[in-house]
């Protein structure tokens, strides 16, 4: 059974076309329904580039399987993210989810389908994650394994499961500090998933993605993840909504896909150390980054000066 493939998408037309091009190199392309959500302009500056992204997309869509959903007024990332699946769900029940700053495997959507048949009925599985940290796959338990986390690069879900969704940060932020799960939420890790949750709140990010994994947190529930990438996120180039310069999530894409493979159905701790460590790893390499290569980062350090200026 193949699942519905859902497109996000808004003013990145070389990344649009990346995607794209990777997407019909999967054997059950042809054969999938694709729905693409087309964000509209903030402003008039940007009228052009989403009229080239939808004349792009009605030249490079056409099947009766595709359905090109053209936004009349600017969502933004969450809102466009979460009324789309709010829609998709309203029909399907289940759906693979893409943004449009990425690149995949020609086994992703094998690897994708192959997951939400096998996991369908699992309460306790929240997702089925496409990509994978650069982490060397032999220092992991399994081909593929469950992690209490979520990722949104290159995902899918089911109707069931998204349901658990809860759209207020603040309510969450309040049930793990109520719970006192907060070392656990961030993995202990480093990273810190906390601050991005109370940023959310104080409208510093435009994060639907941190919610998502707050919700599937506090319900307890695991996503599938491969021991490679099926996804390469193309994103982290400054051109993104939420992401900034950096090559420390760069990976290669798995060029296999193998099923009937044996996967335990809880969270092991030797995987889950493993993401622990590399979370460590990139919190410090990104530091090294910005001494080394300031320019790449001069955007952000603008963008965060401005929302810092303005808030007075």
């Amino acid at each position: 059974m193949n699942s519905p493939i859902i497109i996000f998408t808004y003013n990145r037309i070389k990344h649009l076309q990346t995607l794209l091009e990777s997407l019909k190199k999967n054997k059950s392309f042809e054969t999938s329904k694709v729905i693409v959500f087309s964000d509209s302009q903030k402003d008039e500056n940007e009228k052009i580039n989403i009229k080239k992204i939808r004349d792009h997309l009605k030249k490079n869509l056409i099947s009766k399987n595709t359905e090109i959903i053209e936004r009349n007024s600017n969502l933004g990332l969450s809102k466009n993210i979460i009324s789309g699946l709010n829609e998709t769900f309203n029909i399907y029940d289940r759906a693979i989810i893409l943004e449009d700053d990425l690149e995949l495997s020609p086994y992703f959507l094998e690897y994708m389908n192959n997951g939400l048949n096998h996991f369908s009925n699992f309460k306790n599985v929240a997702s089925i994650s496409g990509y994978m940290y650069p982490v060397n796959p032999k220092k992991f338990s399994n081909d593929y394994f469950f992690l209490k986390l979520i990722e949104s690069w290159g995902w899918a879900t089911w109707k069931n499961s998204w349901k658990n969704f809860e759209p207020d940060s603040l309510k969450l932020k309040n049930e793990i500090c109520k719970k006192n799960l907060l070392k656990e939420f961030d993995l202990d890790s480093g990273v810190s998933y906390y601050k991005m949750l109370k940023d959310n709140i104080e409208g510093k990010n435009d994060s639907w993605a941190i919610r998502w994994y707050a919700s599937t947190f506090l319900k307890n529930m695991l996503t599938l993840f491969p021991n490679k990438s099926y996804v390469r996120n193309l994103g982290m180039d400054n051109t993104g909504e939420n992401c900034n310069y950096t090559n420390i999530y760069d990976t290669e894409l798995n060029q296999k896909f193998e099923k009937n493979i044996k996967i335990d159905y809880l969270e092991v701790l030797s995987d889950k150390k493993v993401i622990k460590k590399f979370f460590k790893y990139s919190k410090y390499q990104r530091y090294l980054e910005f001494l080394t290569n300031p320019k790449k980062y001069q955007k952000h350090i603008k963008k965060t000066f401005k929302k810092v200026y303005f808030s007075f």
